[in-house]
C-alpha cells in the first residue's frame, strides 16, 4: 500500500484513502494489495478468492477505477453511465482526471450495488482457465 500511496501528492492521497475505505467497508469479500493493472505497475488491487475484482490506479494523465463486476454486469455499467458525466467510461473501467469527477457518493453507491452481485461465476471462470 505504502508504495502506491507514497507516489501521490497529499491531496490525492487523502482522496484515495476515502475510496479505499469505501471499498473495504462495503465489499468485505475482497483483499487489498499493491500490484499491477494492465500496464500500470503500482496500483491498488482488490481480489476475491484470488481473482481480480477491482483496481484503483494513477496513470500519467488520469486516475482509473477498474471493475470486473461492472464488466460482467450490464446494469452496473448502466448505473455508472447514468450517474457520471465528464469521465471516460469503458466496459470495465472509469477514467477520471480529478476525484471531483467521480464523486464519493456515486462511488459508494456503485460499491454497494457491486458488492451485492454474485461474483462466483467470474471466480469459477478464471480458476478454470488456470
Amino acid at each position: 500500500m505504502a508504495s502506491f500511496l507514497d507516489s501521490l501528492d497529499p491531496e490525492d492521497r487523502v482522496n484515495v484513502e476515502k475510496y479505499r475505505t469505501e471499498i473495504l467497508k462495503i465489499d468485505t469479500k475482497v483483499k487489498e494489495k499493491v500490484s499491477k493493472i494492465m500496464s500500470i505497475e503500482n496500483a491498488l488491487v482488490y481480489e476475491q478468492d484470488g481473482v481480480f475484482k477491482y483496481g484503483l490506479a494513477k496513470t500519467k494523465h488520469h486516475y482509473t477505477f477498474h471493475s470486473m463486476v461492472m464488466y460482467g454486469h450490464e446494469d452496473i455499467l448502466k448505473f455508472v453511465k447514468q450517474n457520471m458525466k465528464g469521465v471516460k467510461i469503458q466496459k470495465g473501467c472509469v477514467n477520471f482526471e480529478s476525484f471531483s469527477d467521480f464523486p464519493i457518493d456515486v462511488f459508494r453507491e456503485l460499491m454497494v450495488l457491486s458488492a451485492k452481485k454474485d461474483f462466483a461465476p467470474i471466480i469459477e471462470h478464471y480458476k478454470k482457465k488456470k
